[in-house]
């Protein structure tokens, strides 16, 4: 379920109850278009994320950290200038539509008391953060409109903020009569027909309606999400829609709300509802959570997080991508070039035979009809002779492509090797951005391929787009912030995020006892605990080779093999790249990782 009327009702009725009279200490502006607005009320201090963000427009409360940009845009600017210090009066939902408007009570420049707006729409790639005087006249939005444009309602700076236009023919799905109900259904059947979907015909005729409420009143009727108005009106279920359409929005009209996740059956989180959802039958599960602030943080923030980084290391994935294209073009030629040289043996035979049949021979040949005696049958072998060389120039000659194309192999062989090496690297580079959570993780992954000779290509791709200055970027280094975990036995377990993490766990933080764990042959982080001389229990060993199995790249493949030893007999070669090490005394665990499990263990 998008961020629909009903869900706004039901964020805006637990926003109005937790800050109104909360006063505001900080705006922060971590992305384009979102707002964190730090307020307390009373001793408690909450953290109000508004954002506008396409696909993911909405407002909660949160304790998502999200880094800020080293100058605030001016819209923050603008907005920390009237709204700092004011007082939240109200929140409340506009109409019944996806929009919300924050009531402040602050101060004009003068020092007399005033009131300030901020509204958010939240309507998909239009969503919008509207910020407006105390006559509501917009003062600035995250996006304006332009004088010249064809929108129906325009925002202009200066211009009276007008709400969002409702759609013709369709009303409020709060307080409907019954009467009224079932006669603009008999009209629309009349004009229409009835070989119509039910659920479209509710998202058509009533405002603030998502397609899965309207699927989940359909199937509450009908027992069916695809059934056609003809249908319910033969089986004589127009009173039974009308009863569940009241039963999913006579709460709302009450302020009662029940935040749900669905999950489908591998447990990835599917959609979220402000009613229990019924329509998926086996398929989903519904789960029910403590708060709808909760809710959403826990179904947009891995989401929201995945995008920003994603966004933030587009250079990086450039260059990861055109070099292991790169290679891989170039490990294809070395490859054919080896088979090339597989004739090699050919020519080394040749030139035995021209020295064993020397006397048969004589300058000025071109041919040279031997016998090979070497084969069992003894066949006839035609041999190709340069005209001006004498017979022992030629067996010289085939010596020479012989041990040129030998030494070819071995070098080509050693190319490969390296380039099959620089692939399984940059492989674990690409595992590295699965596990960045920061800036600060993506400056570690660019630094590491700064020393790695990738720098000059680096830069060049995040000139443009580099928000870290050279001396920010230079406090960052050396300074490690790896994943923190905690067994059920209350041993610490420290695991990298990338390879210069990787090596600070393996060779710094961790102590010669404590215990090493990696997934076996694959890209992973190094997972270290640190045990010291005690022996930790099978349940901790246990829980930590789950750790180094889902942060790798066999995180979903059950009863994957982990490697584990003590950190004396893990050793880095001289010269080798970031987050590589041998080792040669271990044992393994076979385990599967258990997300639930293993984010329970975090600390940190």
């Amino acid at each position: 379920m998008p961020f629909d009327a009903g869900f706004t009702a039901a964020v805006t009725h637990e926003l109005q109850t937790v800050l109104t009279g909360a006063k505001i200490e900080k705006i922060q502006q971590p992305e384009r278009d979102e707002l964190i607005i730090t307020a307390k009320n009373g001793r408690d201090t909450h953290r109000l994320l508004v954002s506008a963000k396409a696909g993911s427009a909405r407002i909660c409360l949160t304790k998502l950290e999200k880094e800020n940009p080293l100058s605030p845009p001016m819209f923050c600017m603008l907005l920390r200038k009237h709204l700092s210090g004011g007082i939240i009066a109200q929140i409340s939902q506009l109409g019944f539509e996806r929009a919300v408007e924050i009531r402040i009570s602050s101060y004009n420049e003068l020092g007399f008391p005033t009131e300030k707006y901020l509204i958010l729409e939240t309507t998909g790639r239009y969503s919008n953060i509207i910020f407006c005087d105390s006559e509501k006249k917009v003062v600035s939005a995250l996006r304006i409109s332009e004088l010249a444009s064809d929108e129906k309602r325009k925002l202009i700076c200066g211009f009276r903020y007008e709400p969002l236009p409702l759609p013709e023919n369709r009303i409020s799905p709060l307080g409907v009569a019954k009467d009224t109900f079932l006669k603009r259904i008999s009209e629309f059947v009349e004009s229409n027909g009835g070989e119509y979907p039910c659920d479209k015909y509710l998202l058509s005729h009533y405002t603030g309606l998502s397609p899965l409420t309207a699927r989940e009143i359909t199937y509450r009727t009908a027992k069916n999400t695809s059934c056609y108005l003809s249908s319910i009106i033969s089986d004589g279920l127009c009173d039974n829609l009308y009863l569940n359409f009241c039963a999913v929005y006579k709460p709302v009209e009450n302020g009662v709300f029940s935040p749900f996740l669905i999950k489908n059956k591998s447990g990835e989180a599917t959609d979220i509802a402000f009613c229990d959802i019924f329509q998926y039958e086996n398929e989903c599960v519904t789960v029910p959570f403590e708060s709808f602030s909760l809710l959403l943080d826990h179904y947009y923030g891995e989401r929201d997080l995945r995008d920003r980084i994603r966004q933030k290391s587009q250079d990086i994935l450039k260059l990861l991508s055109n070099a292991s294209a790169r290679i891989q073009k170039k490990a294809d030629l070395q490859r054919e070039d080896i088979a090339a040289c597989a004739e090699k043996e050919k020519f080394r035979k040749y030139g035995d035979l021209i020295t064993a049949n020397m006397y048969l021979l004589k300058k000025g040949m071109t041919k040279a009809q031997v016998v090979d005696y070497s084969e069992e049958n003894m066949p006839a072998v035609e041999i190709e002779l340069e005209i001006n060389l004498t017979p022992s120039q030629n067996a010289q000659k085939y010596y020479k492509k012989y041990n040129k194309m030998k030494s070819a192999e071995e070098n080509l062989a050693l190319q490969l090797e390296q380039s099959a090496s620089e692939l399984r690297y940059i492989d674990t580079i690409f595992e590295s951005l699965t596990k960045a959570q920061n800036e600060k993780d993506l400056e570690e992954i660019r630094d590491e391929l700064r020393s790695g000779g990738y720098g000059k290509k680096l830069d060049s791709l995040s000139r443009s787009n580099s928000r870290i200055k050279k001396d920010s970027r230079r406090k960052m280094k050396n300074t490690y912030d790896p994943m923190v975990f905690v067994t059920s036995g209350g041993y610490r377990v420290l695991c990298g995020k990338n390879n210069l993490q990787n090596d600070y766990v393996t060779t710094v933080a961790a102590g010669k006892n404590d215990y090493w764990f990696h997934v076996k042959n694959m890209p992973g982080s190094h997972t270290v605990m640190l045990c010291g001389d005690t022996e930790p229990d099978a349940v901790d060993f246990t829980e930590c080779a789950m750790i180094a199995a889902y942060y790798s790249s066999g995180k979903k493949i059950p009863n994957v093999a982990v490697d584990y030893t003590r950190i004396k007999n893990i050793r880095k070669p001289s010269g080798a790249k970031p987050g590589f090490v041998i080792y040669d005394t271990n044992y393994s665990a076979y385990v599967t990782a258990d997300e639930e499990k293993v984010l329970s263990l975090r600390e940190s």
